[in-house]
């Protein structure tokens, strides 16, 4: 036998199995010229120099198409090879030796592998500038960008793939050189004894997806929802599995025993097939439905960090400008004076504005005494105090108070303080009463400021008794460097969005200048949120978009591995009278069983995973639980209309081959 006969064995073998081959290639060439796209612009000079937190995050959107390409690419071509095990049995039983058939498969491979790879990069660069577009308009540039041809990229992209093809390649030869021809032939029929029920597996998924939940639910503070996020995940995906695998066949097994129902025809056929194709089914269920979670929680959750920015910069900012002083040589009066020149020679007002001098303590509270000692500034909730001036309170609530010297007035974020006096170094203080938040807040950002901190605001008489504070402070610390205490200046302007923008930009270069001082304004961290959420927005919809794909992906091969599967069977029910209807109505009760649990497993685990992913956004500042609600809803309610569309298309090529 020449090469020239294996190579067209190869290619007759791939032309006749085009209707799982064609999808086989084109789920590879997607899945490169995603990835490809992916590490192009985690490379891209503009998005390099445009926002600093970009590469990163393409760098981790790549790390997890590239994770999904290997398990996606893995898991399509076991339902390809199954699918040609009876046909290369009947080589071996024709006399082709096994290395002969080995040669068949690698040039089979090694066609569709490089087809995949030259396709999948000519469409990615194709797109690419698609994509560019799409970022430019979600991130709001005004610039025109180029997407040019990354050496880098495609070197990277080809070494990936080409690993993976190998491993295919490897299991598939593994397959022939393994097996004899006999189960070759039976290979397609495997699985097909009625699975085991274990209480053990069935019980441990429950308490796995419990815990889960349970750290979702129980979770309060964002810093900790950041640390016990991916381990909540962990468990309820191993969780998932173990309760397809199990509960499933208890369930199969329960609906078998209830006589008034098995014992019917319909009942009778789809739950027997069911139940002896669980083990396989089981797999395939629970990998839809995580694909269906990620899908739902990547898109919802970059939908609403990008659309809750500007309540994200109200939150931020309660006034348009900040500028905020760290050492003691301020005079906030001049300062104020000064910037209210510097807005009328741009041609703008200030009308509003709001100063005071603070000072921020991190004690630990013991009963009635903020103890000054050296604690570790690493852990994530840390007990702070922000220490007030008399004169300053009365200026931003309008109100009069005449504190003594030996009087504090206090504000609790998170505690409950149910003490009258409080100590702080050698001085005892009598609390006068207890106030709201002076400094002018969103009402969410002190819901958020609640959750996240766990302090107080102590308004005191004088600046010499903050000062002396403070004083404290370094002596006990023993503090090498001098510590101030600090001023901030909050103000408003008049002007169009765009006078603002071009006044932000004017003076941050005249206060940049200053030594000891920090200047924010909304105008400039808003083009800042749109860079950054935007790029969480790029990569969520396009993570979503492969996840979708891959269900998708899995979902048609299902099906079609599955009406192989009962295509006899169902030939045989005919021949011994059971009508078409009545096929259809079965097969119709499978189907339905095997899209609707994924999709309703789903929707639950996004539900509880709500409260922890809420907790989440509070680290970017979204507040608006209501918006968040809406996104999800969105993307449940779009992605339930996607998943019922696969449902229709796959459907109908199932009923076409069980006919």
């Amino acid at each position: 036998m020449n090469k020239r006969f294996f190579s067209k064995l190869a290619l007759r073998n791939i032309k006749s199995n085009k209707q799982i081959y064609l999808p086989y290639i084109f789920a590879s060439i997607a899945t490169v010229s995603m990835f490809y796209m992916m590490v192009a612009l985690m490379g891209n000079k503009f998005v390099q120099t445009r926002n600093a937190s970009l590469p990163p995050m393409f760098a981790l959107g790549a790390v997890v198409i590239g994770v999904f390409s290997f398990l996606f690419i893995l898991y399509t071509n076991s339902f390809l090879i199954k699918r040609r095990k009876k046909e290369i049995g009947l080589y071996a039983i024709l006399g082709m030796k096994k290395k002969h058939i080995s040669k068949i498969l690698t040039i089979e491979s090694l066609v569709t592998s490089s087809l995949s790879i030259t396709l999948g990069l000519i469409v990615g660069h194709l797109l690419g500038e698609l994509a560019f577009l799409v970022l430019n308009y979600v991130l709001k540039f005004g610039v025109k960008m180029s997407f040019p041809l990354t050496l880098k990229a495609v070197m990277f992209t080809i070494g990936l793939f080409v690993l993976i093809f190998l491993v295919t390649l490897i299991y598939n030869v593994t397959q022939v050189r393994f097996s004899n021809p006999i189960q070759l032939i039976k290979g397609n029929q495997t699985g097909e004894r009625e699975p085991k029920s274990s209480i053990f597996l069935f019980i441990l998924s429950l308490l796995l997806i419990g815990s889960g939940y349970y750290l979702s639910v129980t979770i309060d503070n964002p810093m900790d929802a950041i640390i016990y996020f991916f381990l909540a995940v962990l468990l309820v995906i191993i969780g998932t599995y173990f309760l397809f695998i199990s509960g499933s066949i208890f369930i199969l097994k329960a609906m078998k025993k209830n006589k008034k129902l098995y014992y019917r025809p319909s009942p009778f056929i789809s739950i027997s097939g069911m139940l002896y194709r669980m083990k396989q089914n089981a797999v395939g269920l629970a990998n839809i439905t995580i694909l269906a979670t990620m899908v739902i929680v990547a898109v919802s959750t970059t939908l609403a960090i990008f659309l809750g920015i500007e309540g994200t910069l109200d939150n931020q900012f309660p006034y348009e400008n900040q500028l905020t002083y760290y050492t003691d040589d301020h005079d906030l009066e001049e300062e104020i004076e000064e910037i209210k020149k510097e807005t009328q020679t741009i041609g703008l007002e200030v009308t509003g504005i709001e100063m005071y001098n603070y000072y921020t303590l991190y004690p630990i509270l013991q009963k009635d005494e903020l103890a000054i000692e050296k604690i570790d500034y690493s852990k994530n909730d840390l007990f702070n105090v922000t220490l007030l001036v008399e004169e300053d309170y009365e200026r931003m609530t309008n109100q009069s108070i005449d504190l003594d010297s030996n009087e504090v007035l206090v504000y609790e974020q998170k505690i409950n303080y149910g003490y009258s006096t409080i100590r702080i170094g050698d001085t005892t203080y009598q609390i006068r009463s207890k106030i709201e938040d002076p400094i002018k807040k969103d009402e969410n950002l002190k819901k958020e400021e609640k959750l996240i901190n766990s302090g107080m605001i102590i308004v005191v008489e004088s600046k010499e008794i903050l000062q002396s504070i403070i004083d404290y402070e370094v002596k006990t610390l023993e503090i090498e460097y001098d510590s101030p205490m600090e001023a901030k200046i909050s103000w408003n302007t008049t002007g169009t969005p765009e006078q603002k923008e071009n006044y932000t930009r004017k003076l941050e270069d005249v206060l940049s200048k200053k030594d000891g001082s920090y200047y924010e304004s909304k105008e400039l961290m808003r083009n800042n949120l749109y860079d950054m959420n935007g790029g969480f927005l790029f990569l969520g919809m396009f993570l979503g978009l492969l996840f979708v794909f891959g269900a998708a992906l899995i979902t048609y091969f299902k099906q079609v591995s599955e009406g192989y599967d009962d295509r006899e069977k169902f030939q045989i029910m005919q021949k011994v009278g059971l009508d078409k209807n009545m096929i259809r109505k079965t097969t119709r009760l499978q189907i339905i069983w095997m899209f609707l649990l994924p999709l309703v497993v789903a929707v639950i685990h996004v539900a509880f995973a709500f409260p922890i992913i809420q907790k989440l956004l509070l680290v970017f500042r979204v507040t608006d639980t209501l918006l968040v609600l809406e996104c999800f809803a969105g993307v449940i309610v779009g992605f339930s209309i996607i998943y019922g569309v696969i449902y229709q298309v796959t459907s109908k090529i199932y009923y076409s081959i069980v006919k």
